[in-house]
This record gives C-alpha cells, sequence and structure tokens, in this order.
C-alpha cells in the first residue's frame, strides 16, 4: 500500500464511536509530536469499515 498524498487524511463517519475514539488517539500522537502513530491511527481509519466514496483509499 502507498502512503497517502501529504496533508489528505481519512474523516471518521458521523455517529461511529469507534470512529471517533481513532481520532482522539491520532490527535493525542499529533498533540505529542509522534508521526508514526498518527499515520497508524489513519490507516486504521482508512481501512475502518465505514470508509466513504470520497476517502482517500
Amino acid at each position: 500500500m502507498t502512503a497517502p498524498p501529504p496533508g489528505v487524511e481519512p474523516d471518521p463517519a458521523t455517529g461511529c464511536d469507534v470512529c471517533a475514539a481513532l481520532c482522539r488517539q491520532r490527535e493525542e500522537a499529533r498533540a505529542r509530536g509522534d508521526r508514526r502513530t498518527v499515520q497508524a491511527w489513519n490507516d486504521e481509519l482508512r481501512n475502518h469499515p465505514h470508509r466513504r466514496s470520497g476517502d482517500w483509499k
């Protein structure tokens, strides 16, 4: 799998508690400056079954 273009991150599905939790964890990692973990959470969001047609694939 190739990396998404810079600045492109998946959005959470509205009303999904799992997506919301992944986004919170992503933001906590970003606040720590942990780019590798931010990318890992982006990958989790991207692979979560609520992926929408407009999200990066």
